[in-house]
Parts: C-alpha cells; sequence; structure tokens
C-alpha cells in the first residue's frame, strides 16, 4: 500500500507520520518549494496532543510550544466573566498546548524528513491532474522551478490536505462556488512581551456593539518561553471585527501571510479595550508584521 499527500502543512505532515506509524508507505508532495514557517499561534488541544504524543513528539512541543494553564473570558474592561483550566489542569490524560504555527509544522516537517525520508518529501511540485485506473491513482504535477517539466507519481490511494484552496477538491467539484464569508476580519500577531498573569495564561475578551464599532473579540496568549529579551515571551495575539454581513465578498482574497494595516485595525482597539493585564495598543504597535484573514470557510460537500 503506497498513499500520496498532496499538501505539506500540518495536516500533510501530521497523516504522513501516522501512515507511516501504521506500515503504510507514503509520499508528499508541497507546491511551495520551500517548507517555511509561517503563521503565528495555534491551539492544540488534549486530543490533539494525544495524537502526536502516539507518534513520539511529546518531548518536541515541550520544547517549542507552552502548556495552557487555564482560560479566562472578560468583557473588553478586563473583567472576568468565566474561567477555567486546561489540559493536565483540568484533569485531562494530555496537556494543551500553545504553539507558533510555523514551530509545530517544523517538528512535523523534520520529523517526516527521519521516519519517511527526505527522498520522499518532495516541495515546488503544484499538483495538475488526477488520474484513477484499476491499478490505482496517478497524479501529474508541475515542477515549480526552472525546468517546468511534468512529473507523474503513482499509488495506491491519494489524500488532499492541500487547503481551503484545494486543488484535488476543485477536481472532483470544479463548480463550486468560491468559499464563503462571514463578514469578519481577523488579524493576528506575534511580539516578545512581558507574561501576565501566570505566564501559562490564555484571556478572550469581548466588545459588543460599542463607540458605534461593531463586534470585536481580541484573544491573548503566550506561545514561546524562547526570546531574545529576558523576562518577555512571544505573546501571540489576535483581533476580529465583524465588517458586513457577509453577503458580499471580502475586501481581499484570504492569504494566510497577507499583512495587515494599523490603520484598518486601530479603530477597533483605541478607546474601546481598556484591559489592565496589557496595553493592547503598544503590543500591537509593538508588533513588526501582523497579518489579516476573512475568516472564509467552504460549504460542506454533498455526501
Amino acid at each position: 500500500m503506497k498513499a500520496l499527500v498532496i499538501g505539506g502543512g500540518i495536516g500533510g505532515f501530521a497523516t504522513a507520520l501516522s501512515l507511516h506509524a501504521a506500515g503504510i508507505e507514503c509520499e508528499v508532495f508541497e507546491q511551495s518549494r520551500s517548507i517555511r514557517a509561517l503563521g503565528v499561534g495555534i491551539n492544540l488541544l488534549p486530543h490533539a496532543t494525544k495524537e502526536l504524543a502516539e507518534l513520539g513528539l511529546l518531548e518536541a512541543l515541550e520544547r517549542v510550544g507552552i502548556r495552557t494553564y487555564e482560560l479566562i473570558y472578560t468583557n473588553r474592561f478586563g473583567q472576568e466573566i468565566w474561567h477555567e483550566r486546561r489540559g493536565h489542569d483540568a484533569g485531562y490524560d494530555y496537556p494543551q498546548y500553545s504553539i507558533h504555527r510555523g514551530k509545530l509544522q517544523g517538528l512535523l516537517y523534520e520529523s517526516a524528513q527521519a521516519r519517511i525520508g527526505e527522498e520522499h518529501i518532495h516541495t515546488a511540485y503544484q499538483l495538475r491532474e488526477i488520474a484513477q485506473d484499476r491499478h490505482g491513482v496517478i497524479a501529474t504535477f508541475r515542477r515549480r522551478d526552472d525546468s517546468g517539466e511534468s512529473v507523474t507519481a503513482r499509488g495506491d490511494v491519494l489524500i488532499a490536505a492541500d487547503g481551503i484552496h484545494s486543488t484535488v477538491r476543485r477536481t472532483f467539484y470544479p463548480h463550486e462556488a468560491a468559499p464563503t464569508w462571514n463578514g469578519t476580519m481577523m488579524w493576528r500577531g506575534a511580539v516578545e512581551y512581558p507574561p501576565f498573569l501566570t505566564g501559562r495564561s490564555m484571556v478572550i475578551a469581548g466588545a459588543g456593539a460599542v463607540h458605534a464599532m461593531k463586534a470585536t473579540r481580541l484573544v491573548l496568549y503566550p506561545i514561546s518561553n524562547q526570546t531574545s529579551a529576558p523576562g518577555t515571551n512571544l505573546l501571540n495575539w489576535l483581533m476580529t471585527a465583524k465588517l458586513s454581513d457577509g453577503s458580499e465578498p471580502p475586501p481581499r482574497r484570504e492569504d494566510w501571510s497577507r499583512l495587515g494595516q494599523l490603520d484598518e485595525l486601530l479603530p477597533h482597539v483605541e478607546g474601546i479595550y481598556h484591559l489592565p493585564l496589557v496595553d493592547l495598543v503598544e503590543v500591537i504597535r509593538s508588533t513588526e508584521e501582523f497579518y489579516e484573514y476573512p475568516m472564509c470557510d467552504r460549504d460542506h460537500l454533498p455526501r
């Protein structure tokens, strides 16, 4: 049995490692020219950590992530609404981790290189066509290098892990509409900043329709203790703002690496959030680069 995995992101490499653990041969194909540490913070809840622990990656997660201790919901003034512990501290068998997305992808990539072999991980391979016969599946790629040559690979199965603009999905559903926007814009960044509360705390603060602004939400949590400035951790922040009812397309195409603009974000923050834990405007202004992303999703496929 051989599987072709399309996409070298978190899902693709986690799939490849799980296949390898089950004794199934696999190859990974990624259209980007290199595997780069993109994005900012994400969270691994205990059920996700369990899967990575069973792949022997718990020690690596400990090195690059932070065990989330607690989650606190507040209003825009920092007044507590709800509070609970997380992961091990909540009694689960596995911890919850806050981690940089690129660091997580990196450790999965390194593990895949070591286990399935670097020769089975292909970058700059853009999927062009899929065909199936009684012997299995044939994938045709275009090399994204100077040659631009066409390359084929054969397997028993093909697994799509190529994201919201999946070529595999488009092959089977060529007339599917574009991703649907829910009208909310999201801005995300990370900056070295002094720890707050336990140093392993996550805060979600919300503001309704105030100061003539539409509903917004703030999320704060540390994702690493490995920083260049003593007395700091890497603080991940996320802001969302409801900009429309979602009946129209987003102002710009969804792209995880699109840089955000201060003049578009700060009106949703200044004069609205007054948190005793952090100076939110300072956090945002101190972030060298942050990213915007319209919250889009695909409709469910027919069964």
